[in-house]
């Protein structure tokens, strides 16, 4: 502990050094004078969105944004982050924000879009808007949940092209067929420097072919137990229950429970 981490956190890529000056973006910049009323002096925590924090005070507050003047480097937290990647067939409406915001606090280094067979209501033509608002979720994530790593939000992908070129040590797919439970999928995967994939969705799941192809690339089929879930809740369970187990919480015996599908509704 360096006694920072109460302090109120912002986004600033720039930051790099002891001794800098950084601008913080418009809408930080706003947030910060205007609603939480922060005045010169006051110390703040900035972090870059790739995996480094400091410790700064506010300078200047003026028409171009709040400055905000490095004092330290905070320590870097114990264990690091897995490479967590999560693939996910976009729900409608704000349901796909939520996803990605709780992706974010769960520990996802990459968030990706897949497009599939069964994928419904999805238009190439929004993607952009879409993925804009998903990465403001992602960023403000990380600053409320205290990550020093934004996740990357990458443009939506075919589901063939995805599958055939991710590399993880560990490939999971959600599988409405028979399918080996979670925990079991995950045994001997130990510590911060795992890498794993997840792919997620859609409502009625991926098509026959589909489980096929990511099986001969190395994903494996699993499970969430019987019920039928969204996909966002699929996601964010997958995610919870990878993260615990990397941080030591798996079961000390893996094992209890059927192989029913994850099955994801509309």
């Amino acid at each position: 502990m360096d006694g920072t981490e109460s302090l109120r956190r912002f986004l600033a890529p720039d930051a790099g050094r002891v001794g800098q000056v950084v601008t913080l973006g418009a809408e930080q910049s706003r947030h910060l004078s205007t609603v939480l009323r922060v005045g010169v002096g006051a110390r703040v925590r900035l972090f870059d969105g790739r995996g480094a924090e400091f410790a700064g005070h506010v300078e200047r507050i003026g028409p171009a944004g709040v400055q905000v003047r490095v004092d330290q480097a905070c320590a870097p937290r114990a264990g690091g982050e897995a490479v967590l990647t999560l693939a996910f067939a976009p729900p409608p409406g704000q349901r796909a924000d939520v996803l990605v915001e709780k992706a974010g606090e769960l520990g996802a280094w990459r968030i990706v879009p897949i497009v599939c067979e069964r994928l419904q209501g999805f238009q190439a033509t929004a993607a952009g808007k879409r993925q804009d608002r998903w990465e403001r979720k992602a960023r403000e994530a990380a600053r409320q949940c205290g990550r020093a790593r934004v996740p990357d939000v990458a443009e939506p992908v075919a589901f063939d092209r995805f599958v055939q070129s991710d590399g993880a040590r560990v490939r999971l797919i959600g599988s409405t067929g028979e399918a080996t439970p979670l925990w079991h999928a995950l045994a001997g995967l130990h510590g911060p420097a795992a890498s794993v994939t997840m792919i997620v969705g859609p409502a009625g799941g991926f098509t026959r072919r589909e489980t096929d192809l990511a099986q001969e690339a190395g994903f494996v089929a699993v499970s969430l137990g019987p019920h039928v879930l969204r996909v966002e809740t699929a996601a964010v369970a997958m995610l919870a229950v990878v993260t615990a187990w990397l941080a030591g919480a798996g079961p000390s015996a893996a094992g209890t429970g059927g192989g029913d599908g994850i099955r994801t509704r509309g």
